[in-house]
């Protein structure tokens, strides 16, 4: 199998070619693919042809397949490892998926939980016509864009993630009894890359420990442009595959037509406790 990587940006994505990801992955391609998604944070695959069970086993070459997290009673569907992205309506007027249409802020996936999925990738069944495009950000980049005094201020520091499985509204630090909910370190350091990378989103982090409220308000503030980088702005076509290292990367999505149908597949790969970075010696 010839495998050809080509760069989609300047500092993150690249396109895959002389890859089906519906056949087995043998061990060299597999370092090839993995050597090149730590290299560049995201890949694309573009004119995959995948049902569900191939794309079930598409990352297998990363990690194990991470099970949905989103309560079945907030998703059209009940799959435990792909989940519809979609605005798409059965005949009894009800979503077949989640996440419908309408624009979603910058965030990491599943932030707010112990142990966040190393991976994401999400796979083009059915398009509109325009819009939708999802938008990618270095977290890396971000990092290194910090002014001085702001990264002395965030590292060492914990960020709360909270997410109710909503998707435009500000995240509360208060009453989070019955919400997913997890401190994480601001800074995070790769475990494979050991680089440093800003993990803090405007969607699910409400509060940043050692400050009060407003004190943590207004560092957030300061820190939420620094994430909300377009690095790589992804324009789908039917059949693209793109998979991203959730650890050092944000994604947002932009609005489209919402009388228009548009169907997305999503899963996940199992990740571990994030490392904190190490302060920088003053």
């Amino acid at each position: 199998m010839s495998v050809e990587i080509i760069p989609c940006s300047e500092t993150m994505a690249a396109e895959v070619r002389g890859v089906d990801l519906a056949q087995p992955i043998d061990t060299a391609t597999a370092q090839t693919l993995l050597d090149a998604w730590h290299e560049f944070v995201l890949l694309l695959f573009r004119n995959q042809e995948m049902d569900n069970q191939q794309l079930k086993s598409s990352a297998a070459w990363i990690g194990e397949t991470s099970q949905i997290a989103m309560p079945v009673d907030r998703r059209g569907d009940d799959d435990v490892e792909i989940q519809k992205v979609s605005n798409i309506l059965d005949e009894a007027g009800k979503p077949i998926g989640a996440l419908g249409d309408g624009e979603m802020w910058f965030h990491h996936d599943n932030s707010f939980t112990p142990a966040p999925d190393k991976a994401t990738w999400l796979y083009a069944v059915e398009l509109p016509s325009s819009g939708g495009n999802t938008m990618f950000g270095n977290c890396y980049e971000a990092y290194e864009a910090l002014p001085a005094d702001l990264k002395q201020e965030v590292e060492g520091r914990r960020v709360l993630q909270v997410y109710d499985f909503t998707v435009r509204e500000k995240p509360a630090r208060d009453e989070l009894d019955n919400i997913p909910h997890c401190w994480q370190p601001a800074v995070v350091q790769h475990p494979v890359t050991g680089r440093k990378a800003l993990y803090l989103d405007r969607l699910m982090t409400a509060a940043i420990d050692g400050c009060d409220k407003s004190e943590s308000d207004d560092l957030l503030a300061q820190l939420f442009p620094y994430i909300e980088r377009v690095d790589y702005e992804h324009e789908w076509q039917l059949g693209d595959y793109v998979i991203w290292d959730n650890r050092c990367s944000v994604h947002a999505r932009r609005n489209f037509p919402a009388d228009e149908r548009r169907l997305l597949k999503r899963g996940k790969v199992e990740g571990d406790r994030l490392l904190a970075a190490k302060a920088a010696a003053g």
